[in-house]
Formats: structure tokens, C-alpha cells, sequence
């Protein structure tokens, strides 16, 4: 199921400007088939600057997202890979690179659950996420997940 719902909605950059920059990056295959608003990009980048980085969900991984009203049409999922990386937080310490942010819409607070217990078995396999950095295309990431 994460599959289909991954389907068309995952990208890889070299890199981006800043963690902004990563999440209206990663959000923008939902902005395209209309799962979500720019509102709710807003919404989950002023979530980071109000509430910290907390959606640095596992190592190297990092899941925005905000609240139903504040602008999702249809669950949704979409990833963008960075290869470079990007830092949410202390930008001395390379183990606090981010490479994948797993965008998330629900329209509710229960109807996405199936698909987030689903991603969180792919980012708490960590010999998967290192595969996926290694990972150079779009296919190669979906046979891993």
C-alpha cells in the first residue's frame, strides 16, 4: 500500500537552500495533483519555527506535516530525497543530516494511521534508510520501501 500511495510522488535533488527550501520542495508533487494547499506548507514550516525540530522523526529522516484544516484535500505522502543533505538543527554535527522528508496529509485524525504505521517500518529499519542514501534513483528507493 505505501507503494501506491508513494506512486509519481517521489523526487531527488543534490540539494536545497535550507529546510524550508526541503519542505516546499518535498510538498510540491502534492500542491501538483491538489492533495494539499500552499497554506498547509506554510502551516508545517511555521509548525518547525514554533515547536522546534521534533518532525526530525529518526536519523536522517525528517516527516512535516500539519493540521487537516490548515489545508489538506486528500491523505497523501509524498518524499524527496536529498543527496547532500540538509540540517534542521545543529549544523556542526553530520550525523544531524537530514536526507529524506516524507511529506504527510491527512484529512482526519484517523485515516492516515495505516499508512504512517507502514512508514514507520521502513524509517525504523535503519540498514534500509542507509540503503536508500545510497540509493541513486527514484525506482531504487520504491524496491526498497
Amino acid at each position: 500500500m505505501l507503494k501506491k500511495v508513494l506512486d509519481s510522488k517521489v523526487n531527488i535533488v543534490d540539494n536545497v537552500k535550507d529546510w524550508e527550501d526541503a519542505i516546499r520542495t518535498a510538498a510540491q508533487p502534492l500542491i501538483a495533483d491538489m492533495s494539499i494547499t500552499n497554506n498547509y506548507i506554510e502551516a508545517m514550516i511555521n509548525n518547525v519555527k514554533k515547536f522546534g525540530t521534533y518532525i526530525v522523526v529518526a536519523p536522517k529522516v525528517a516527516m512535516p506535516h500539519s493540521r487537516p484544516e490548515d489545508g489538506v484535500n486528500k491523505n497523501c505522502l509524498a518524499l524527496l530525497k536529498i543527496n547532500e543533505g540538509v540540517f534542521f538543527g545543529d549544523e556542526t554535527d553530520e550525523e544531524e543530516k537530514v536526507y529524506f522528508i516524507f511529506v504527510l496529509g491527512a484529512v482526519d485524525n484517523e485515516s492516515h494511521i495505516e499508512t504512517l504505521t507502514q512508514l514507520m517500518d521502513v524509517i525504523d529499519d535503519e540498514d534500509k534508510i542507509e540503503a536508500m542514501v545510497k540509493a541513486e534513483s527514484v525506482d531504487e528507493i520504491m524496491e526498497l520501501i
